[in-house]
């Protein structure tokens, strides 16, 4: 709306513009092409009437140039006054993310990716982006700290897609959750962030994320039908609104039990976080079964990986 009303007041000023600097004599000429044929002048009084009409064409000449000026400066206010305007009611009708007071705001539920210890009572969720640079540096860290923590720990991923900077994450996100639907999901998103400098770059790299499903031997027709479903971008969508709602304003964001981490500097500091968080914790029901499990499972894929 806003657009609209600054497009339409720049549009009425070029209208003014038009009017006022249009030819002002055409109706004059006009009168005297059919004006009754005058008596012959003599040579002083053509030179008069010569003198008479020039001063009348520079009065007119002057007078539709301030005019012009008028008018030109008139548009710059309006198109100023609507670009404020316009930036006003963004501003005003634009919801604005809750910073929130960072804790997480949503506990882990079945709809969570989870990857190591499902029972285990320490969680480590993470909020990326698959296009940010940031999060393909830290994936390694979270790689090792799933491998060697397995066992201990819920590992969950959260989309936060920075769509402003990164216009490929959306795209990324559905790849990984059409992956998910076939049991991939994880193996894909070790995937994008091990190859983002491949696809980021592509106006269009939905024809990569269809090779990497190859790669990891997905059902291609059903990857390409999934990757267009609507409640993948809302679950994407939803992602992101939790983060907002938890503090998250930048990537990549962790929750270490609910509370939200000073970005770790270095592996080892992340490590020693997760061990803290691991000799604190009170167990829960049936954890050493899920411990063994979660640590098979974590091992298994890492072998996978590597034969691949």
């Amino acid at each position: 709306m806003a657009f609209f009303a600054s497009s339409w007041l720049v549009w009425y000023a070029l209208n003014i513009v038009l009017v006022i600097t249009s030819p002002m004599n055409d109706q004059q000429e006009h009168q005297q092409n059919n004006s009754p044929e005058q008596p012959e002048l003599s040579k002083k009084e053509r030179r008069e009437l010569r003198r008479q009409e020039r001063q009348a064409a520079q009065t007119s000449a002057h007078r539709a140039g301030a005019s012009r000026r008028i008018a030109l400066w008139a548009i710059a206010l309006l198109a100023i006054a609507g670009s404020a305007y316009g930036v006003y009611y963004l501003a005003s009708n634009s919801p604005s993310p809750d910073t929130g007071n960072g804790s997480l705001t949503n506990t882990v539920s079945d709809a969570d990716w989870v990857h190591g210890n499902p029972v285990s009572s320490v969680t480590l969720v993470e909020y990326a982006d698959f296009q940010c640079p940031a999060c393909a540096q830290y994936h390694p860290m979270v790689k090792a700290l799933e491998q060697e923590f397995g066992g201990d720990v819920q590992f969950i991923f959260r989309h936060f897609p920075l769509t402003r900077i990164h216009p490929n994450a959306v795209d990324a996100g559905k790849a990984a959750e059409a992956a998910g639907q076939q049991g991939k999901f994880w193996e894909m998103r070790d995937i994008l962030f091990e190859r983002q400098t491949e696809w980021s770059p592509k106006p269009r790299p939905q024809a990569t994320f269809i090779g990497y499903a190859q790669e990891l031997g997905l059902d291609v027709g059903r990857f390409e039908d999934d990757m267009d479903r609507d409640d993948i971008e809302d679950k994407i969508d939803a992602h992101a609104q939790s983060g907002f709602a938890s503090g998250v304003n930048a990537t990549p964001t962790f929750f270490l039990n609910g509370e939200k981490m000073d970005t770790p500097r270095s592996y080892d500091e992340f490590r020693q976080a997760i061990a803290q968080a691991i000799a604190t914790a009170t167990p829960t029901p049936d954890n050493n079964a899920a411990k063994d499990e979660a640590e098979v499972s974590v091992t298994s894929t890492s072998t996978s990986e590597k034969e691949n």
